[in-house]
Formats: structure tokens, sequence, C-alpha cells
């Protein structure tokens, strides 16, 4: 190093050095760069907002909403008897590919809450990994939801008050969809649900097993997806009255048109689609309350949805809903049928 006119110059050498040590660090950001580039643009996921309105928000039978109109003390807690949902989901997955395998797990968030019954709100997470074949794909997850508020009932073995008829649910599933031809596939499922109540009514704790089959065929002008569910639910803390076991049928349909374009000229497509499902519940517990009942509930659905790219899509859905009820004490048939109808409207894009 030379010294000129009290100021030291670098080498050569000791130029060079300096030079390579830049170039050096300048091809380490570039690395990290391009690496971290390539690493996010595998992400995959999609976020939905959403709006549903609800003209019986819950679920009230004709004779409570005929108490609430009388201003009865027992319906204290209903704001408005009917109620929009609010919401959004965010689901965020990686793909990974190991020779013919794709792996993807995922995340996903859901929050929606209530614009009167602000009771009434969810906090979901759920976790989840699929895996991928050229024939067949298996997805298996596990769902926490904290906070699942129905309505205020009586304490009846506590506060003797109104209280919140709360619970959280942990939910582990798996679904098998296998397809023999290109226009069949074989759907299996199977799921467990726990759930844990308020402290208040413990005494509806309890675990749910539902397994499942079900089949979809593509036709050439529409889609049909049909198949059966069997649902168990044992209570843990059996109780005279209180013992809600049940067993169940679930039966469902859905019809799908293919994608059509709404004008000869632009590229935007609608796809309608009609669906039923029928449940039948048959408790097993005794007494006056669960003994011999049955409930019976319709499902009725209609749906359009517009996609206006490959990313974005526009859902908007109405649904009806209505449970009859057997049983030899009137005061439940009176107090469990009830009639809903609710229409939504979904924003989705997918990245």
């Amino acid at each position: 190093m030379a010294l000129i006119s009290g100021t030291y110059l670098p080498s050569a050498q000791t130029a060079h050095s300096f030079s390579g040590k830049r170039m050096m660090l300048v091809c380490l950001i570039a690395t990290l760069g391009c690496f971290s580039s390539a690493l996010f643009a595998q992400f995959t996921g999609n976020v939905s907002v959403y709006g549903n309105y609800s003209d019986n928000a819950f679920q009230l039978s004709d004779y409570d909403l005929a108490r609430y109109d009388d201003n009865h003390h027992l319906l204290d807690f209903v704001k408005t008897t009917d109620d929009i949902n609010l919401g959004t989901q965010i689901e965020l997955g990686y793909p990974l590919f190991y020779r013919w395998w794709k792996f993807t797990p995922s995340v996903v968030a859901n929050i929606n809450q209530n614009v009167c019954n602000t009771n009434k709100y969810r906090r979901d997470a759920t976790i989840k990994l699929r895996v991928d074949r050229y024939y067949w794909n298996l997805t298996a997850r596990y769902q926490y939801q904290p906070h699942i508020y129905f309505r205020d009932f009586n304490d009846g073995d506590g506060t003797d008050q109104l209280e919140n008829y709360a619970y959280s649910r942990n939910t582990a599933r798996a679904d098998l969809a296998v397809r023999p031809t290109r226009t069949t596939t074989l759907k299996a499922s199977i799921r467990t649900e726990d759930y844990r109540y308020n402290e208040f009514f413990t005494e509806a704790d309890g675990l749910a097993i539902t397994g499942g089959l079900g089949v979809a065929h593509r036709f050439p002008t529409f889609t049909i997806d049909a198949g059966l569910d069997y649902r168990t639910y044992e209570n843990d803390n059996r109780v005279n009255d209180a013992d809600a076991s049940y067993d169940a049928n679930i039966y469902y349909a859905k019809l799908t048109m293919p994608r059509m374009p709404v004008s000869d000229k632009g590229k935007v497509t609608w796809q309608p689609s009609l669906g039923i499902n029928y449940q039948e519940k048959f408790f097993q517990g005794g007494g006056s309350w669960y003994g011999g009942r049955a409930d019976y509930t319709y499902t009725m659905s209609a749906g359009f949805n517009w996609f206006f790219n490959p990313n974005t899509n526009l859902s908007l859905d109405y649904t009806h809903v209505f449970r009859s009820v057997e049983s030899n004490n009137s005061s439940v048939v009176r107090l469990k049928e009830y009639s809903e109808n609710k229409f939504g409207a979904s924003l989705n894009y997918k990245f």
C-alpha cells in the first residue's frame, strides 16, 4: 500500500481482493433474491369475502317467533330474528412435487361476525395436507373452532338463568377421491368431531363420527354428485333427559351445469347448480325430551357462479331449510320445528 500526500492508497493486490469480495457479495445477494423469488412463487392460495342473510338467525320455531313478538323474557337474547353475517376466508398452500407425487400442505383461516346479534361470531383455523396422483387424491385436515354460539337457553342445572349455549369443536377428517374413468369420481370420507360446551351445558359434551360414500359423474350436459353419510353422536354424560345421543342418515345430491358464456363476445362464464340434502336423526336417549324423538331436516339450495377470469369468481346462492320433528312430547314439536331462508354472496380470488 502506497502513501501519497498523507493518504494511503490500496495496492493492486488489495484492490483486487476488495473487488472480489464485492463481487461475491453481489452474487450471494442475487442468488438469495432468486431463491426467495422462486420460493415465494410456489405459494398458492385464495381469498374469499362473503356475506349471508338469514331470516331466522337462531332457528326459532313458529312458537318462539310469536313469543319474541310478544317480548317474552326467554327470548331477550334475540336482538333481531333475521341477521347478516359478514366474513372472510384466507387459504395459503405450498405445493411440493416429487416425481409423480404432488403434496400440498396448507392453512386456512376463517373469520366472520353477525351484524346485529354480535355473539354469533367465528374464528376458525384449519391445517390441511393434500396428496395428488394422476387418478386419485387424498386430503387430511384438522380444524379447530373455539367459539360456536347457537342461542341462549335456561340453565336448569346451575344458575337457572338464560346462558349462552356455546361450544368449541375439534374436527379431524380424511377425504379420498378416486377417478376410475375420465368422467367418474368415487369418494369416501371419515371424520370425528369432539364437542366441548361451556360451563353451563357440559351435559351436552360428546363425540360425533361420520363416514360417507359418494360418486360424481360428468355427463355431456351436466354433472351429478350424490352420496350417503352415516353419523353417530355419543353423549359423554348420559343423564335422563340430557342424553342427546343419536344416529343419523344423511342423503345428498347436486346437479351442476357446465360453464356457459354470458354473451357471444365476452369471456365471462356462468354456472348454475341445484342441490338437495335430507337428514334423518334418530335420538337414542330416554326420558320425555329425547325418548322416541326423530328429526327430519330438508335442505334445498340453488346457486350461480360467475367466472370473470381464471382467478376471480362471484358466487350467489339461496338455501331453504325445514326441520320437522316427531315426538310424544308436544313441547318438543312446538319448540324444535323451524324453517329458514338464507341468501349468500361470495367473491373469491385465487393466486
